[in-house]
C-alpha cells in the first residue's frame, strides 16, 4: 500500500504523512493528534515503507542495537520492551542482545551491532570500567550506557539514584529497630553491586554501626546466588532480623530460604529487595522495596541515542532518576 492512500484516507500532505511515520513530528511541530491519526491511517492500510529505499535516501539503516546483560531479568525484560516501544514509535528498529552476565559477549554483541551497521547502540555494561575497543566505538558512533555504567567514561548515560535508594531501605531497618542485617549483593567489581553496598553501608555508618562482614555477600544476580547468599547468611547468624536485596532475581531467590526457616520455628526476616514491587502481593508479608522508574530511564535512554543520531544538543548527557521505596504492610507487628 502506497503513502498516496494515506493521503486519500487522512487529506494531509505527503511531507506530513512522511514526517510522523518516521518520527519527526515533534522535530517539525506536527501536533500528537496529527501523527496518531496518521499512524492508525497506516495501521489500517497495513503500510509498509520501503525500507531499503529509505536507508539508502537517509544514509541510516533506522535500527538500533540494544545489549542488556540478563534477559531472564524481568527488570531488562521490562526495560528492553519500554525502550523498542519507544524506538518504534520514533520510527527505528530494535536489534536485542543477551550478554548473560559474560564480559566477553559484550565485545563479541558490539562487534555484530556494527557489523549490522546500526545507528547507535544503547548498552548494558556488565563491569565498571570502559575498555579499549568500546572507548574508540563511542568515538566513531552514538552509544548510551544505561542502568550500569562505568566510573569515568565521557559517553552519554542515564543510571537511577541507587545509592541513595539503598541507603533509605537501610535507613528503614535501623529505625525499626533492625541491625542485624544481611546485604546479599552482586558480581563483586560490577556498579550496581558497588553503589547500591555503599548507600546500606553509610545509613549503617550514620547510626554508629558497620556492616557486620559475616553477613556481606557479594555472588551474583541470580536465584541461584540468592539461594547460596541467604541459605549461608542463615548458618550465619540464626538470629538474623533483616535482608536487603541488591535485585529482584536474589530476593527471589532468598524468599523460599527464609519462609523455611520461619516455618521451622525461626524469627521473623523482614526482607527488602530492589524491584519487587511485582512480589509484593504474591508475598503477603511485611517487605521494603525499591522500584526503579524503568519508564523514564528507557525513555530517557532513547532521547540521549536519537539526540546524537540526529546531531541534536542535549540537555543533559549524563541522567540520574530517582527511585521511590515503599513499605508494604509494616504497619503489621513485625518482631
Amino acid at each position: 500500500m502506497s503513502m498516496k492512500a494515506i493521503q486519500e484516507m487522512t487529506g494531509y500532505s505527503h511531507s506530513t504523512i512522511s514526517r510522523a511515520i518516521n518520527g519527526k513530528g515533534k522535530e517539525y511541530r506536527i501536533s500528537d493528534e496529527t501523527v496518531r491519526k496518521i499512524l492508525e491511517a497506516a495501521d489500517k492500510l497495513d503500510y509498509r515503507p520501503n525500507m531499503l529505499a529509505r536507508s539508502l535516501r537517509l544514509k541510516k539503516t533506522m535500527t538500533i542495537g540494544l545489549i542488556v546483560s540478563d534477559i531472564q531479568n524481568p527488570f531488562f525484560g521490562e526495560l528492553g520492551s519500554g525502550i523498542e516501544q519507544e524506538l518504534r514509535r520514533h520510527g527505528y528498529s530494535t536489534i536485542l542482545c543477551n550478554a548473560n552476565e559474560v564480559p566477553e559477549n559484550e565485545e563479541f554483541y558490539l562487534r555484530i551491532l556494527v557489523d549490522r551497521k546500526v545507528d547507535g547502540i544503547i548498552f548494558v555494561p556488565i563491569l565498571t570500567e570502559e575498555w579499549t575497543y568500546l572507548d574508540q566505538l563511542g568515538r566513531s558512533m552514538p552509544v548510551v550506557l544505561i542502568d550500569r555504567i562505568f566510573y569515568h567514561t565521557e559517553l552519554p548515560w542515564v543510571t537511577s539514584e541507587n545509592t541513595r535508594a539503598a541507603e533509605a531501605v537501610t535507613e528503614k531497618f535501623i529505625a525499626l529497630g533492625h541491625t542485624r542485617i544481611a546485604f546479599l549483593g552482586g558480581t563483586r567489581d560490577t556498579y550496581i553491586n558497588a553503589v547500591r553496598f555503599q548507600g546500606f553501608r553509610m545509613a549503617l555508618e550514620n547510626h554508629g554501626l558497620k556492616p557486620d562482614p559475616k553477613l556481606v555477600f557479594q555472588v551474583g544476580y541470580s536465584t541461584l546466588a540468592g539461594r547460596e547468599m541467604m541459605a549461608l547468611a542463615l548458618k550465619r547468624d540464626p538470629q538474623l532480623q533483616a535482608v536487603f536485596c541488591v535485585n529482584n532475581q536474589v530476593f527471589l531467590g532468598a524468599m523460599p530460604i527464609v519462609q523455611r526457616s520461619e516455618m521451622d520455628g525461626g524469627p521473623r526476616i523482614l526482607m527488602a529487595g530492589f524491584d519487587i514491587g511485582a512480589y509484593v502481593d504474591i508475598f503477603k508479608r511485611p517487605l521494603l522495596s525499591a522500584n526503579q522508574d524503568v519508564e523514564t530511564v528507557g525513555r530517557t535512554a532513547v532521547g540521549l541515542i536519537l539526540d546524537r543520531i540526529n546531531d541534536r544538543p542535549s540537555e543533559k548527557s549524563h541522567v540520574i532518576v530517582p527511585i521511590a521505596v515503599e513499605a508494604h504492610r509494616l504497619e503489621a507487628p513485625h518482631p
